[in-house]
């Protein structure tokens, strides 16, 4: 039976298709994620527009059946295009990322709204931040990204645990060093990590830092990150390339078959397999 359906959406991904159209994922806040075929949306004067662009996000028409993957799109009006992502490379790759991360762990129709405000509020911020000028070292996209990650794992149910230690369940305090095990999800204290500790060593500003990422609003991060000075965020001695490439080893611990292609291009994180 088909039946047409209206969603507002977030464009994942976008591919040519034939010589005149394109298969566009959407991420709805409806349905989850939807595949449809956009019959001539290459043309010159497509009705689409820029609605199917990467991030954009737009109120689509399309016509859902029981039986099948790959829907049709009717039509799409463009409510946000997020072009400021494209006023730098490392902006662009920031949304990208999360945005692909999205792409790979939701699944079908399965909706999810609180992940869909989170990517919305997300790539607003990362259009509109502006680094501190006068300290050039701040690199505020990794840092956006990493908190994005933390709290998108933890909509999904996997959150990490960055206050307690997992074994003796004692909460972390002093500047004392602990370890962040990917596969246990989250930190092991030095006491309990014994003399053979697993995991990655993480001084307690590093520990402080994930958790307010983790814990803390999108504007109140952009807030800091935008400040002055050198007390902008937590200090601490991983760099945020280094605390993302962290999270995304714990993700792939916990995401079955989670293979992030963006992630490749980010200075100083490991290829993924």
């Amino acid at each position: 039976m088909r039946r047409i359906v209206r969603s507002e959406a977030v464009c994942l991904r976008a591919r040519d298709y034939h010589e005149s159209s394109k298969l566009v994922t959407f991420f709805t806040i409806e349905r989850g994620k939807v595949d449809c075929l956009a019959k001539g949306a290459r043309r010159l004067r497509s009705k689409f527009g820029a609605a199917l662009d990467l991030f954009a996000r737009s109120r689509i028409i399309y016509y859902w059946h029981e039986t099948r993957t790959l829907l049709t799109l009717s039509d799409a009006d463009l409510v946000h295009s997020f072009s400021g992502l494209a006023l730098s490379p490392e902006r662009f790759l920031a949304a990208e990322q999360m945005a692909e991360f999205v792409l790979r762990v939701i699944q079908p129709h399965d909706p999810n709204p609180q992940l869909y405000q989170l990517l919305l509020n997300y790539l607003s911020t990362i259009e509109s931040v502006s680094p501190d000028p006068g300290h050039p070292q701040t690199k505020p996209f990794p840092a956006l990204v990493c908190s994005f990650l933390l709290k998108a794992a933890s909509f999904l149910g996997f959150r990490p645990e960055l206050r307690r230690c997992l074994i003796c369940r004692r909460p972390l305090a002093g500047p004392h060093a602990s370890y962040f095990d990917a596969a246990r999800g989250g930190i092991i204290c030095q006491h309990c990590a014994g003399e053979s500790p697993s995991g990655v060593r993480l001084d307690s500003g590093s520990v402080d830092t994930l958790a307010f990422l983790l814990y803390t609003p999108v504007a109140d991060i952009s807030s800091l990150l935008q400040s002055p000075g050198p007390q902008a965020l937590v200090p601490a001695p991983q760099s945020p390339a280094a605390l993302l490439a962290l999270v995304v080893s714990f993700l792939g611990h916990h995401f079955d078959h989670l293979a992030l292609n963006s992630f490749r291009w980010h200075d100083g994180l490991e290829r993924t397999p």
